[in-house]
């Protein structure tokens, strides 16, 4: 059989995120599996299956080799030939043969990871709010809840590390349950780029227009409430961040060795630093008005985020919030001597 070397690579980059770098006790998770109709990728934290109509193949092949393989044919179409332990792919003079383990081993059939219940629509920011919540959790897991993405039925995607706290509220409940998503798995389902959600036992599943679905393993545990903590005061001083910050964020990011950047305001100035014991990084911008020093640390991707929205924040005694119509994020500051 023939099929497009486009789709196949593209149908293979979309799985690739859910392929294991390194074999575990479940067989088969650095492998593509293909279900006649499907390519499909499972590592234990997530699963992605997309569409591959074209191709009429039952098994598993090893994922590394094929991917890079595909990557490297020029020739518009591919052919494909099958038996029982051999894949043989033909494009021009180009031959390659691969071994088929016509036996699919991952827990596909687990009743805990298929799709329960109908499908049903997210909403429009959905994404964003996602993308500006995984900005904003722990880097460890000394907390695994506080390594997660929470998002609430009720109409609220949230995140906090301990010292930060970022919050989405949506008008309408959310069409899924209560749940905590490990921010490992964030980044895959943006890449997605979802527009429905259907619930699971001990997973959760977001299927995309092109009918790729990302079904991801979720964290049982209680998210805190952070809502006191984002509570505004009366006392606040408000700050206008300056216009190029952007701009230097951007080199800061390049040096910022754990993913974060340093702000810090004194009088009417301020800096921005990165770095570690490889390089350091450090640009002055002016402020329109003089504030009271303190200093804080944000994921610089988030802070850059926040600032094509809003340039105001308010400070308080101990915090610093910035509020859109749609998000809160707040971080503790630190004392910077005058």
């Amino acid at each position: 059989m023939e099929i497009s070397v486009a789709e196949f690579k593209n149908a293979l980059e979309i799985v690739k995120p859910g392929v294991a770098k390194t074999e575990t006790t479940i067989e088969q998770v650095t492998s593509f599996a293909f279900t006649k109709q499907n390519v499909i990728s499972y590592n234990d934290e997530i699963c992605i299956t997309h569409p591959l109509a074209n191709l009429d193949m039952q098994g598993a092949i090893e994922a590394d080799l094929l991917y890079k393989f595909i990557s490297k044919i020029k020739s518009k179409q591919i052919d494909v030939s099958i038996d029982d332990t051999e894949v043989t792919m033909k494009a021009g003079r180009i031959k390659a043969t691969f071994s088929l383990d016509s036996e699919i081993k991952l827990p596909l059939d687990d009743e805990k990871l298929v799709t329960k219940g109908k499908w049903k629509n997210l909403p429009e920011k959905f994404i964003e709010a996602i993308s500006m919540a995984k900005g904003c959790v722990a880097k460890d897991m000394i907390q695994a809840k506080l390594n997660c993405v929470h998002i609430n039925k009720k109409g609220k995607i949230e995140s906090s590390d301990g010292f930060r706290i970022f919050q989405f509220e949506f008008k309408d409940k959310l069409p899924l349950q209560t749940v905590l998503i490990p921010a490992s798995s964030i980044a895959s389902i943006i890449r997605i780029n979802p527009n429905q959600v259907a619930k699971g036992e001990e997973w959760v599943h977001f299927k995309n227009e092109a009918g790729t679905v990302l079904s991801c393993r979720v964290l049982n545990d209680e998210f805190p409430d952070v809502d006191e903590y984002l509570k505004e005061g009366k006392k606040g001083i408000k700050v206008e961040f300056p216009k190029d910050l952007i701009a230097s964020l951007d080199t800061a990011e390049i040096f910022a060795e754990d993913s974060m950047v340093k702000i810090t305001i004194k009088k009417k100035k301020l800096t921005v630093s990165s770095g570690g014991h490889i390089a350091t990084f450090k640009e002055d911008l002016d402020l329109s008005s003089k504030a009271e020093p303190f200093a804080f640390q944000i994921t610089p991707y988030l802070l850059k985020d926040i600032l094509k929205q809003i340039q105001f924040c308010t400070i308080y005694k101990d915090r610093l919030i910035f509020k859109s119509e749609d998000w809160k994020y707040m971080t503790e500051l630190s004392i910077v001597e005058d």
